[in-house]
């Protein structure tokens, strides 16, 4: 009996041994996320932006286990830079660490926040299992087929064995409103996915705005170019006819006898100056549409050089040039 009790205690003492050995195993990434998430001293800035993000606890301590930091220009690229890109990069998860680069323009707010919270998810995925992935691939689609515009251009980059991960990442902090079952999803890293949305949205809608600018300075400048150039042509050919009119009208003035009366020596002066006066308007008028046009220009100008001043606080590789 006495035997037996022990058999019965050691094979009891191995299934629990198992157990947690087979607990262990299973829980490896969590586990090795904590111990490396408690070695993590953010600085005073990354901390805002975590606390900004409003992370649930396992987003928490996937952000804290990936180490985040803001980087300035010359080490960001040195770390998240390919040579042959030229595209602004403004973070990047290498080697699961996440690197942001350190943006602080007043008119970008959320653009720091907007980059952490993409490079997050990038964590995210690379800890999600086949059947996790697969479990949420169709509702990924279903909003991508809906955001084409927004997302398409973006996505069709990538390599495909990238694509879904690029797809995973810009929908979960680019757009809102999500299917319940991503909602779901992404609600376990953050407390409102919505708000990450908005980070992205609220800069990105600065340089669409200057792109709309843009594009409707060119329109208007355009149809006034061709406005111009007709009213100039008519000018001109009127001009022409004018000037070989008056050159008959004094040939004529200077002749004997050519001008029947004076009736019809007034009347065909009269006729020279109406035509003249009325060219004169014709002039103004051309006059007005080239100093709205260069208006047109230099407004156009001014938001093309804000557009790449914005674009060059983004972009770490850019390079300031002098014009020759």
């Amino acid at each position: 009996m006495k035997n037996k009790s022990y058999m019965t205690l050691f094979v009891a003492s191995s299934v629990i041994l198992m157990g947690v050995v087979t607990l262990f195993l299973l829980n490896f990434g969590t586990i090795r996320d904590i111990m490396v998430g408690i070695t993590y001293h953010p600085s005073a800035e990354m901390n805002e932006i975590r606390d900004s993000l409003g992370l649930t606890t396992k987003g928490a301590r996937i952000f804290n286990a990936v180490l985040p930091e803001l980087k300035e220009k010359d080490e960001f690229n040195q770390i998240c830079r390919d040579e042959e890109s030229e595209n602004a990069i403004l973070g990047c998860y290498r080697g699961d660490r996440v690197y942001v680069y350190d943006i602080t323009a007043d008119e970008l707010i959320g653009v720091r926040e907007a980059t952490s919270a993409h490079e997050l998810l990038h964590a995210v995925y690379h800890r999600m299992n086949i059947d996790e992935k697969r479990g949420i691939r169709d509702a990924l689609l279903k909003v991508y087929e809906d955001n084409k515009e927004s997302l398409g251009d973006e996505i069709e980059i990538y390599a495909d064995d990238k694509k879904e991960e690029e797809l995973y990442v810009r929908v979960g902090t680019e757009i809102t409103d999500l299917p319940e079952e991503l909602e779901k999803h992404y609600g376990e890293i953050f407390k409102d996915q919505d708000r990450i949305a908005g980070y992205y949205q609220r800069y990105i809608a600065i340089f669409r705005e200057i792109e709309k600018k843009l594009s409707e300075l060119l329109e208007k400048a355009q149809v006034l170019d061709a406005n111009i150039a007709s009213k100039t042509a008519e000018y001109e050919a009127e001009v022409a006819k004018l000037n070989s009119d008056i050159a008959e009208f004094n040939n004529c003035a200077n002749t004997p006898n050519c001008f029947t009366s004076n009736w019809v020596f007034n009347n065909r002066r009269n006729g020279l100056i109406a035509r003249s006066d009325a060219l004169s308007s014709l002039y103004d008028e051309i006059s007005k549409m080239t100093t709205e046009y260069n208006a047109l220009a230099s407004e156009y100008n001014e938001n093309l050089l804000h557009g790449q001043a914005l674009n060059m606080t983004i972009n770490s590789s850019a390079k300031v040039t002098r014009p020759e």
